[in-house]
């Protein structure tokens, strides 16, 4: 069995269950299981029915290895991951995985609405063993008090609304390099999604847990890896955020699907048009996704000293795969704290306990590259994608060149704050740039700088780099300096509009190269004369129409 496709079906396997009995999109229904109300137990031969229909939509790999098994319950189907127990399977390139998994049942029945209702309680522990290129990987993991309760909608492959919990996880990692531990307290979570007009789906996610704790163990010097040292990292709370507008649930899920009955190189050579017709189906994915991720109550313990966050998160939004693309990368950190003995006491109030960040991407087009890829695309190839389908591909972006922005750029410390925003353009051969940055409270840090250097040269040498970077701003008032850096396509640079730097010199041409004869140079043969036909009788071999000997030309 090839187990990492049997693993990837379990997220698939809950929506299947419902979906297998009503078709799969663009086949002919699957044979139905007799439905089981949600206060009806299952029968043995509705079992079998819905075991086959979901074999026939996801393929036979995740139930010939015995990896799930369906029965009869009393409130349905019961669903069990993991019921062999053990696997094993061989990596490419050479290298093995062992796994052994306890088994993990769902329990599933069809509503009188058509949904399904989905339901599961119990714990997951999962313990595997890799040997790849020699070396030697131990992972033992482990869902305490997993419990879910969902309604699913087969129409449009999604849950229509999800609640849950979990007591505790727990992963532990060894291999050559180190150690690994990770603990988190408990969680729950809440999903909702709702259809749109088109058939898509508005999906929301929402996630919190409490208490989170990471420890790595490995050398700090390579060269001596008995002596092992801790970094722990520690968050009071963690959430996760996640939000898309149009998704494409449907065309995605039978996809994955259809890649999942197909692991087979053959066999995924023979659904090559399907495969692309539900690739550009699924296309643009979403109109719109977000997501961010947040802990508060941060501590980092090194063996060099700490770092406390009073919180941080991280966060993408954009959109779907189209020409016009905008991607934002954001993060954000607050109320940073040091204890670390390295950094001098003087240094301390300078460095920013607030920061925040904002990158983004404009104008990115995907959806050309991504049209030429499925176009070009031949699986019975040797290589799917050919070169000239790779350099059209890299045409399109050199093509539609994006706008790299960076947006909201904050840093507060004690006595000062920095903010910045601006652009990189690509559009020349060389990128034009334009930041504004405004600074407050600088005569505070540059002071604070010049008294510590009585102590230590080192904060002269900031004192200096800050003063004359305070002189090539502009005062703004109110204990505030702006600088607006512009560098153009010809290389010249300007700062609050006074040019610092002119254009780059034109590379010179490179001079012509006329060739000349060698003074022992021996004279070519003069050209040999042609015949009636106009021909030159150039022929290395006669006289330039037969091709034959007669009446050639020593060389």
């Amino acid at each position: 069995m090839t187990l990492r496709f049997a693993i990837a079906a379990v997220i698939l396997l809950a929506p299947a269950a419902a979906h297998a009995q009503t078709g799969a999109a663009g086949t002919a229904p699957a044979a139905a299981a007799p439905a089981a109300a949600a206060d009806k137990a299952g029968t043995a031969l509705g079992a079998a029915t819905l075991r086959a229909a979901l074999k026939d939509y996801l393929g036979p790999i995740p139930f010939d290895g015995g990896f799930v098994t369906i029965e009869p319950d009393p409130k349905g189907y019961r669903i069990t991951f993991g019921a062999k127990g053990s696997f094993a399977t061989e990596m490419p390139g050479g290298g093995s995985v062992s796994t052994t998994l306890t088994p993990y049942s769902i329990v599933v029945s069809q509503r009188s609405d058509g949904d399904w209702q989905v339901d599961s309680d119990g714990a997951i522990a999962m313990s595997y063993d890799a040997e790849i290129a020699g070396q030697k990987t131990h992972v033992d993991y482990a869902i305490n008090g997993l419990r879910m309760s969902g309604v699913y909608d087969p129409k449009i492959r999604a849950f229509l609304t999800a609640t849950g919990g979990i007591e505790e996880m727990t992963v532990a990692q060894q291999q050559p390099t180190g150690e690994i531990a990770i603990k988190v307290g408990p969680q729950t979570f809440e999903t909702r999604a709702e259809p749109d007009a088109d058939g898509h789906v508005d999906y929301r996610l929402s996630q919190r847990a409490t208490g989170f704790t990471e420890t790595i163990r490995m050398p700090l010097d390579p060269a001596e890896p008995d002596k092992l040292v801790d970094i722990v990292f520690n968050a009071g709370g963690y959430t996760l955020e996640t939000q898309a507008a149009g998704l494409r649930t449907r065309p995605i899920t039978d996809l994955f699907a259809l890649l999942l009955r197909n692991a087979d190189k053959d066999r995924i050579r023979a659904a090559e048009a399907d495969l692309k017709r539900l690739a550009g189906d699924s296309l643009p994915l979403w109109t719109s996704i977000s997501g961010e991720n947040g802990m508060t109550d941060v501590a980092v313990e090194t063996p060099y000293g700490s770092v406390n966050l009073a919180d941080f998160r991280i966060g993408v939004t954009g959109d779907g795969i189209v020409e016009d693309g905008s991607y934002r990368y954001s993060f954000a950190s607050s109320g940073m704290t040091y204890d670390i003995a390295a950094i001098p006491a003087w240094a301390t109030p300078l460095i920013p306990r607030d920061v925040t960040m904002d990158v983004v991407g404009a104008g990115v087009d995907l959806a050309t590259p991504m049209r030429i890829l499925l176009a070009n695309l031949d699986l019975s190839a040797d290589k799917p994608v050919s070169d000239e389908a790779g350099q059209e591909i890299l045409a399109s972006f050199e093509a539609h060149r994006p706008t790299l922005r960076l947006e909201n750029v904050r840093l507060a410390a004690r006595d000062y704050q920095f903010t910045m925003n601006g652009e990189v353009r690509f559009e020349t051969e060389k990128p034009e740039t334009r930041f504004d940055i405004v600074a407050t409270g600088l005569d505070a840090a540059l002071k604070a700088l010049q008294d510590a250097g009585a102590q230590d040269p080192a904060a002269l040498q900031g004192f200096a780099f800050g003063s004359m970077a305070k002189g090539f701003g502009k005062p703004l008032g109110d204990d505030r300096t702006g600088w607006l850096i512009e560098t153009a396509a010809d290389g010249s640079v300007k700062i609050n509009g006074v040019t610092i730097k002119g254009p780059d010199a034109p590379a010179p041409e490179a001079p012509a190269i006329t060739p000349e004869t060698a003074p022992d140079a021996v004279p070519a043969p003069p050209a040999l004369e042609g015949g009636d036909d106009g021909s030159d009788g150039g022929s290395l071999d006669g006289d330039g129409d037969s091709g034959g000997d007669a009446g050639g030309q020593p060389l």
